[in-house]
């Protein structure tokens, strides 16, 4: 399947496929609250997956992943990253998108919510080898995280 590799490979062109490296305030600077929300991740996690594996890598957020870090987008985008580390079904990961758009054209416009939400939708996929691919708590398996894994 050469032609796969090479799809990934455009389409992580296409999305920037490196892992961001920041974390946003005050959790950089700010180890207890770093940890609590690592805690509320697993926590939450564990209760909307409970029949699901869990992550096996801990909680990391970048924040906004090629986003503004503004005040009001924090809250959103770690929310999302929360359900994006968690992984899950298909369906969940559309909800999950959905909800992001929600809460970010609640705070900008419709128009860039939804740009928001298409955005998370294609570079967000978990077959692209990234850090805040859906499922990023789970080792890369090219899938969603219930799935069989198909790339070792």
């Amino acid at each position: 399947m050469p032609w796969a590799a090479t799809a990934i490979g455009v389409a992580c062109a296409a999305v920037a496929c490196s892992t961001p490296h920041h974390t946003p305030e005050p959790y950089r600077s700010n180890p207890v609250a770093a940890s609590a929300l690592s805690e509320r991740a697993a926590a939450q996690c564990a209760a909307e997956t409970p029949d699901a594996p869990q992550p096996v890598k801990p909680f990391l957020t970048d924040g906004c992943s090629r986003f503004v870090d503004a005040e009001w987008s924090l809250a959103c985008c770690i929310e999302h990253d929360i359900k994006y580390w968690c992984g899950g079904s298909p369906e969940q990961r559309a909800a999950a998108d959905e909800a992001f758009g929600e809460c970010v054209a609640a705070n900008t416009a419709d128009v860039v919510g939804k740009a928001v939400e298409l955005g998370v939708r294609v570079g967000g996929h978990p077959v692209l080898p990234t850090g805040y691919r859906w499922g990023y708590g789970h080792e890369y398996s090219a899938g969603y995280p219930e799935e069989p894994q198909r790339v070792h």
